[in-house]
């Protein structure tokens, strides 16, 4: 199915919940468009999106926030429509191999900010890890998760 919430189609799952929440407006060519959904951005028309398969599929034209800037607050506002999407809700499982992963303080903060939905840089900037070790803590993460994905599996 196309969309999260039960639309039959990606088209009427951008018309029903893309377009509202982002205050968006069709142009001519098909596509809509909505301003930058980054509070406090305002960027407008930096947010384009259409409909042209199973699912929407959308991209940032905004000159400050990129795609991956964008995706923690097109995920807040779409929820289950948006495409590979997080999902809002930690599962106990999750909890649980993160508590137990080992990881140093430093790299389990930053994982439970990941899991709260921001970005890596939006979690380094926040718990105001180091240049020089930003590459280090991507690793102990890095390494993390290829451990419990091998145990998903």
């Amino acid at each position: 199915m196309a969309c999260g919430l039960g639309e039959p189609s990606a088209e009427d799952c951008a018309i029903a919940h893309w377009c509202p929440k982002l205050g968006a407006r069709r142009e001519a060519n098909r596509q809509w468009r909505a301003d930058c959904p980054v509070p406090g951005c305002g960027a407008r028309r930096a947010l384009e999106f259409d409909a042209p398969g199973s699912h929407v599929r959308w991209k940032s034209f905004c000159g400050v926030h990129d795609n991956e800037a964008v995706r923690p607050y097109l995920v807040r506002l779409i929820g289950p429509c948006m495409p590979s999407g997080r999902r809002e809700v930690v599962t106990r499982a999750e909890l649980e191999a993160l508590a137990l992963s080992g990881l140093p303080p430093q790299a389990l903060k930053t994982q439970m900010l990941l899991s709260a939905g921001m970005t890596i840089a939006e979690a380094f900037d926040k718990l105001g890890v180091d240049r020089s070790m930003r590459y280090k803590v991507r690793g102990m993460l890095l390494a993390f998760h290829h451990k419990t994905a091998g145990r998903a599996g």
